[in-house]
């Protein structure tokens, strides 16, 4: 019966995708009629950001999300995160957790403003077995290798033009395997290596003033937290709430680099974090 659940999350997680990405496409298709060339950038351009980045919690964290346009407001949305420094000592020795999101991006005012919903799944035993080795947090070195761990609903905002700068991201990560659903007992060594799952609110707001094509800055507030832990009673709580100012400046060619630092009102400490941007 496990198993059978087990499968019956992965069909509907990648039932979802499949669903999404063949109702937007057939839109687009629909639209631009079945002769198109869907390789054609000048019908259907395609945007392609590789960002390094890494921070003073997730550590080294890098990503790759794009567009492909189906109409001139209208375009399939992308992206993945390899977050590297969530490992662990699974069946396969490593067991980093990857995320992989596709969704629609929707541009409005001569595309100042973009609005991005989206749904992901997550791959990696952190979620269902509650095994990420976060400092708050208890870690479960004997956690089964898992691909399809959970989901990510989420919605990212942009707001761009010649003097000002926002963004808005909200992302809810909900485990989606039972693999450590019965909490953790008072003996370490019961042996079957369950702690319980958890869900996590990860969301963050910023927003600045352009100086020129070239330099802006302005502030940033980031926050975590976990909306379930069956771990242990009132297991629940914020991992961080960061705010502080950054900078950011831009180049030719697609790059930009952003640094933000400031205090974590959760801990009562610093926080940092680094970006670096290459549009293709």
């Amino acid at each position: 019966m496990q198993r059978l659940r087990y499968r019956g999350v992965r069909g509907w997680v990648v039932g979802t995708l499949l669903g999404i990405s063949g109702l937007v496409l057939s839109s687009g298709l629909s639209q631009a009629g079945m002769t198109d060339d869907l390789m054609d950038t000048t019908k259907h351009p395609v945007s392609v950001t590789m960002a390094m980045q890494a921070d003073s919690f997730f550590g080294f964290n890098p990503a790759v999300y794009g567009t492909y346009g189906l109409t001139k407001d209208v375009a399939l949305a992308f992206s993945t995160t390899f977050w590297t420094n969530l490992g662990g000592v699974g069946a396969h020795d490593q067991n980093p957790w990857l995320e992989f999101d596709l969704g629609l991006n929707l541009t409005f005012f001569d595309k100042r403003l973009s609005v991005t919903p989206m749904i992901g799944t997550v791959h990696g035993m952190l979620l269902s077995s509650r095994a990420g080795s976060f400092s708050k947090g208890g870690s479960n070195v004997d956690a089964r290798t898992t691909a399809f761990d959970g989901w990510v609903p989420s919605l990212i905002t942009n707001y761009l033009d010649d003097r000002f700068e926002g963004e808005f991201y909200m992302g809810y990560y909900k485990s989606g395997r039972t693999d450590g659903t019965v909490p953790a007992t008072p003996n370490p060594g019961r042996g079957d290596g369950r702690t319980g799952t958890w869900d996590f609110l990860h969301w963050w707001a910023n927003a600045g003033y352009r100086f020129n094509s070239m330099f802006s800055a302005g502030v940033h507030y980031e926050q975590l937290l976990t909306t379930r832990d069956n771990s242990a009673a009132y297991a629940q709580q914020d991992y961080y709430r960061w705010f502080g100012p950054y900078v950011e400046m831009k180049l030719a060619g697609g790059m930009a680099f952003r640094f933000t630092a400031g205090h974590d009102f959760g801990d009562n400490e610093d926080f940092y974090k680094l970006k670096f941007t290459k549009t293709f």
